[in-house]
């Protein structure tokens, strides 16, 4: 019989519920986060350990949930009752050539800062990888762990001593401790036995003030038993991570957002290999990760510390032959650019034509001014995809579009780990880079800093001075690792990614062959970014200033006697629904909105658009409805109405609302509002159709 520790409410401890939000990410599927941080933590483990490589492999199975609750002491017959049937799914991650969760179990052993592996994945919330090289910051990615079952872990770790060989195995549990089901019950586990539960707690053994793991190897095996897994022998040392009661296809639900404007073929097609197999979605998700490791041999030519990736996912490994061709390109740019990091060369396996070019940052490095190296390639699709048949590389990496048309530039990064940080089709990772002329065309980048680039010590912000240039971006990563941020008064990342850009535009105009046409060039030159925002692995940011399509919050503006807001925006495929507010004050009787479109030469107005480009505006507005009208503070249903492409017109006593067309134009792309009566509020829905999803727009009041 275990016993059991649960973490009781108080001033000083950190709940269950702050440990699940802190890893300051709901917008990526759960999988694709369990991936990066189960492997960054295993690369992180093997630093220190001999050879060229460390492995990991991914197990997915069932076991006997009643076998498996009799350990949890206290809790089994709550978790019985949860989970009757015969059996349930569970997931292992188990890592070896790592050095396992090593570190005191005392807490009169902790010296100082560094409380060891194990104490930092069980017990701390926050403590930071203290190792150079490492992926680690926050502290916060372990809690993935618990966000992708019920929140029961199982931690088992084999390490060497100065003894010998030691096992530790350990449960955990973290949940919201106000959790609530959806009839409004008590979801929380911890409360059935503790009212003042913090939603944490552990199961081992309690001596003392220490609460310590199982270490006797017969119990072990008992547990590991459950779920058919073998322990760890002769001289293995590594970590095994066990999540009891996955729900595969919940965890499969969110790979493809409801709003992807995936074609349907493309979206059966993905869905039926990757969205309805675990397995198969983890080989996927973990190419798409850590593309630059697995089974890369050549990085310990490159460099005696750097090791490649022995990856498997139910026992069978991902070779790199196997790899998608899109994940292939991505480890030979890497590799490229890798490698001018370290003042060598690599000759790419197949003839990519990938061309290196030096990132060069000034005044911030004690030595040089070379920050990394960008790996560019412009390739078709033929020569990316051979005789293999693919899905476009965006629908791979969780950058989802609908197919057609130009494909957008794309821009990747990565620190020492090599877990591809972003794949970024828009931002300042990518703005101004000149688009493909042919559909069939790519643009891939990646770059790659030179980590062991010393900072100045005489630096405004002294907790950098004197850092490498990889301790100080690892820095820069929230605790999701999915982007990099300067500090305030640093600006390495921008200039950075500004100079990143420099380079990829400058092999653009020095390799050009082929001169586009007048249009064409009009259209890279002042276009380039999406009408809706691209529905994927992005951050949901509110926009601000006046109209825009790229935002999730919403939007507003004013001028004379006149103030409008845009919100709630819902997209569907080609279609965008907003909702809008225009509120009229003093004499305003009337206004029209126009639909424009952004660029950076400034905005372009449809007249603007026939005459310099002379193609279908690229959005129209498909219809206005009316849904609220007040007037003096009361609302009026009277004038409830909707006006459509067929019916574009409303008349009424109170207000008109007209869909117009500029000169020359065939489509809808203003809207005018008469009003009849003093200060009006009007609410209702724009639905706005995007012919062309290249663009961004933004609304102005003519």
């Amino acid at each position: 019989m275990l016993d059991y520790k649960i973490l009781e409410l108080n001033h000083s401890v950190s709940y269950g519920s702050v440990t699940l939000k802190s890893l300051q990410n709901d917008y990526v599927p759960e999988l694709d986060l369990l991936v990066r941080e189960a492997i960054q933590n295993s690369s992180d483990a093997s630093l220190e350990e001999a050879g060229d490589s460390f492995k990991v492999n991914f197990t997915t199975g069932y076991f006997c949930p009643k076998d498996f609750n009799s350990f949890m002491t206290a809790l089994d017959t709550s978790l019985n009752e949860l989970f009757p049937n015969d059996q349930a799914q569970f997931l292992e991650i188990r890592d070896t050539k790592t050095r396992g969760l090593t570190g005191p179990i005392h807490i009169a052993d902790i010296i100082g800062e560094d409380h060891g592996n194990f104490f930092k994945l069980i017990f701390d919330t926050g403590k930071r990888q203290t190792q150079e090289g490492a992926g680690g910051n926050w502290g916060f990615g372990k809690s993935v762990y618990y966000r992708v079952g019920i929140g029961i872990v199982v931690f088992y770790s084999r390490i060497k001593t100065d003894e010998g060989f030691e096992s530790r195995l350990i449960i955990t549990l973290v949940e919201d401790e106000h959790g609530k089901n959806a009839d409004g019950t008590d979801s929380a586990l911890l409360n059935k036995i503790n009212k003042k539960s913090a939603g944490k707690a552990w199961w081992g053994y309690e001596d003392g003030e220490d609460f310590l793991p199982v270490t006797d190897q017969e119990l072990i095996n008992t547990i590991l038993n459950v779920f058919h897994i073998a322990p760890f022998k002769e001289d293995e040392t590594g970590t095994s991570i066990i999540i009891p009661y996955i729900d595969s296809k919940k965890l499969l639900e969110d790979i493809v957002p409801m709003e992807s404007g995936l074609p349907d073929d493309v979206h059966e097609h993905f869905t039926s290999v990757w969205g309805s197999d675990i397995e198969e979605y983890l080989k996927l998700s973990i190419q798409k990760w850590y593309a630059p490791k697995i089974h890369n041999r050549e990085l310990i030519k490159i460099c005696s510390d750097k090791k490649w990736l022995h990856v498997s996912v139910n026992g069978k490994p991902i070779r790199k032959n196997e790899m998608l061709p899109f994940f292939k390109m991505v480890q030979e740019m890497y590799t490229t650019a890798l490698a001018k990091t370290y003042k060598t060369e690599y000759t790419p396996e197949v003839n990519y034509e990938i061309s290196t070019r030096p990132v060069n940052i000034h005044n911030y490095f004690q030595e040089g001014s070379t920050a990394g190296y960008v790996a560019v390639s412009k390739i078709s699709k033929q020569q990316l995809y051979a005789d293999v048949m693919s899905l476009s590389p965006y629908v791979y990496c969780g950058r989802f579009e609908a197919e057609g048309g130009l494909n957008e530039p794309m821009v990747m990064y990565t620190r020492d780990p090599g877990m591809v940080i972003e794949y970024c089709v828009s931002g300042e990772w990518v703005k101004g880079i000149t688009w493909p002329e042919s559909e069939d065309d790519f643009i891939f980048a990646f770059f790659v800093p030179d980590t062991q680039k010393i900072l100045k010590i005489n630096l405004d912000v002294k907790e950098h001075a004197g850092k490498n240039l990889g301790e100080y971006l690892r820095s820069c990563e929230a605790s999701d690792h999915m982007g990099w941020s300067d500090p305030a008064k640093m600006f390495i990342v921008a200039r950075i990614r500004k100079n990143t850009v420099n380079q990829i535009t400058k092999l653009q105009n020095g390799n050009e062959e082929k001169r586009v046409d007048a249009t064409a060039s009009r259209l890279s030159g002042k276009l380039g970014k999406l009408l809706m925002p691209r529905i994927g692995y992005e951050k949901k940011k509110n926009s601000g200033g006046q109209g825009g399509g790229g935002g999730q919050g919403g939007s507003s503006g004013s001028c004379r006697n006149l103030t409008y807001e845009f919100s709630d925006f819902k997209f569907k495929g080609n279609d965008l629904e907003i909702q809008y507010c225009i509120k009229m004050t003093h004499s305003k009787r009337d206004t029209n909105i126009e639909l424009v479109i952004e660029s950076e030469g400034g905005r372009i107005d449809p007249i603007s658009w026939q005459r310099d480009i002379g193609t279908p505006y690229p959005a129209m507005i498909s219809s206005v409805s009316v849904d609220t009208l007040m007037v003096a503070g009361e609302k009026d249903c009277e004038e409830i109405c909707v006006c459509t492409s067929s019916d574009s017109e409303h008349i009424g006593k109170k207000i008109e609302i007209k869909m117009k067309k500029a000169d020359t134009c065939s489509e809808f792309t203003s809207f005018a509002i008469k009003s009849h009566v003093l200060a009006p509020e009007i609410r209702g829905i724009l639905k706005i159709h995007a012919r062309d999803k290249r663009y961004s727009f933004s609304f102005k009041v003519v």
